[in-house]
């Protein structure tokens, strides 16, 4: 066992060439931030392996790709290698796929700290500290060979005493894990930090140094690995990722006004802003080009549901928390604010004799029974129902082919076929087909087995009928219901009787087939 302590770094999947994609739109003052996101998490990275003097790091792949980063990738890395080969620290370096050396372009040399395992072989390593050997380092870069044990490795004196480091990127064989031969796996190759064994030896995915997407919550970053002279481990987490990601749940009751919903929504975000400010306190982290990205879920009371979705509400509380927001560190940055259909309205609701009342029943019964078909097609145009007569009888072709072979009888199908692809149908109208129907049957892909068309079918009109209910409105009258704004007073406005970009939408495509305007 060691007689000497240390202290190493262990990261990995830095994936410089992947950009942020969570976000949809962002307005153009956070747009540096999130394209120099990927290269600030990793100068982070090294800022702590010096500021924590560690006595070397360990990068378990994943690195970047060089073809699709181009020059300035490789650079950015010999940058950040030679400030730590200023201070003496090596870096051990296992690639994986992405930076395999299989893959590594001739012309970028790295400085002489740096040393990356071989493809295809174990290679051992030893870190010495004046002249002792302090730690054995065991690893190996991903390749298309293959792992082999490398023998001819000069002896060390009182190596076979050596605290082990194995490093490796991919998935750990169950037989390493069995072993105490080697105490701790640097692991990588997933960007989600895992802990897969804590004895007989840890094994760690050190996982992304940056955060990017509404999946990647908590903290991204490194490992700092910290060994006693009796051996015992301990890890820290070092948080690299200058953006941050989280969903939150805002529960609205009918009684609630518009600035009572903002009201919680900003004591909500300005917890989460004390909750980083602490942690950053505590390790001394900056938080002044840090985003905190929030996405916001409603769950409302079935009346004020529609003036939620539909009202301009949810636009204006975006709109003030963003601006509440946008001076802080970290910047705290509302992405979206989405009111969500309940899985079920009122039970009340659904015997209501109304025609509100027969939608809510039909998304019971066309639930509960997923294979019952619906007539869609009497109010399609006439190319459209061509072109959904075509789908079936190829799909027709396709199933008796399936069940009886080459021979199989088709019948009249084949005739019908070539006589509907005759034609000659607009490109478009598989698309518009989809969007203008409930029933993927119809319109989807020819390979989806029918126990998932059903369900995909289910699922449609289940949550097609759920966003009509959630008007609460008689779709089929000249008059609207009036609701009330969540302004606190009196006021009220009429809804509309439809989306109106969707009914939009809708004009449009049927302008597109009939080559004329029509009333919606």
């Amino acid at each position: 066992m060691t007689s000497q302590g240390f202290r190493f770094l262990h990261a990995s999947d830095f994936r410089l060439e992947l950009p942020v994609d969570g976000l949809l739109e962002l307005p153009d003052r956070y747009g540096s931030a999130v394209l120099d996101a990927p290269r600030l998490a990793v100068q982070r990275l090294f800022d702590a392996a010096l500021k924590e003097k560690v006595d070397f790091v360990v990068l378990s792949g994943d690195l970047l790709s060089p073809r699709d980063t181009g020059p300035w990738g490789m650079l950015f890395l010999i940058d950040q290698f030679t400030r730590l080969q200023a201070e003496h620290i090596p870096i051990y370096w296992a690639a994986g796929k992405n930076d395999s050396p299989d893959v590594m372009p001739s012309a970028f040399r790295f400085p002489d700290n740096v040393h990356i395992f071989p493809v295809g072989q174990m290679e051992e390593l030893f870190f010495t500290r004046e002249g002792v050997a302090v730690a054995r380092i065991l690893g190996t870069s991903w390749g298309k060979t293959g792992i082999t044990p490398r023998g001819g490795v000069d002896p060390v004196e009182g190596a076979d005493d050596l605290y082990t480091i194995g490093v490796f990127n991919g998935r750990l064989p169950v037989e390493a894990l069995k072993s105490d031969s080697v105490r701790y796996w640097a692991l990588g190759g997933t960007r989600v930090r895992e802990t897969i064994s804590r004895s007989p030896n840890m094994a760690i995915y050190a996982g992304s140094t940056l955060a990017r997407n509404f999946s990647e919550t908590g903290d991204f970053g490194a490992l700092l690995v910290e060994v006693g002279e009796s051996g015992r481990t301990s890890t820290t987490t070092i948080r690299t990722s200058p953006l941050r990601w989280s969903t939150e749940t805002l529960v609205v009751r009918e009684d609630e006004t518009e600035d009572e919903i903002l009201n919680e929504a900003r004591s909500r975000l300005k917890a989460i802003q004390e909750r980083a400010v602490e942690a950053a306190a505590y390790t001394g982290q900056s938080l002044d080009d840090d985003v905190w990205f929030v996405s916001w879920r409603v769950e409302a009371d079935v009346a004020v549901l529609p003036v939620l979705r539909y009202g301009p509400s949810t636009q204006t509380i975006l709109r003030d928390l963003r601006t509440d927001f946008a001076k802080t560190a970290p910047v705290i940055y509302a992405v979206d604010l989405e009111p969500v259909l309940p899985e079920r309205m009122p039970e009340e609701m659904y015997e209501r004799q109304t025609i509100l009342g027969d939608y809510l029943r039909m998304i019971r019964y066309y639930w509960e029974t997923p294979g019952e078909e619906i007539d869609v097609e009497a109010s399609m145009p006439a190319e459209m129902r061509d072109w959904a007569a075509l789908v079936r009888a190829k799909r027709e072709i396709e199933a008796r082919r399936r069940v009886d072979g080459e021979n199989a009888d088709l019948g009249d199908l084949p005739a019908r076929v070539a006589a509907l692809e005759a034609k000659d149908f607009r490109p478009e109208i598989a698309a518009l087909l989809d969007l203008t129907t409930s029933d993927p049957a119809t319109a989807g892909s020819e390979s989806i087995d029918d126990a998932t068309r059903a369900t995909e079918l289910a699922s449609r009109r289940r949550a097609a009928l759920l966003e009509a209910a959630a008007l609460d409105v008689d779709l089929l009258s000249e008059t609207d219901s009036p609701v009330a704004l969540l302004n606190g007073n009196n006021t009220t406005k009429t809804l509309p009787k439809k989306n109106r970009a969707v009914a939009s939408e809708l004009r449009n495509l049927q302008k597109n087939l009939d080559g004329k305007e029509i009333d919606s």
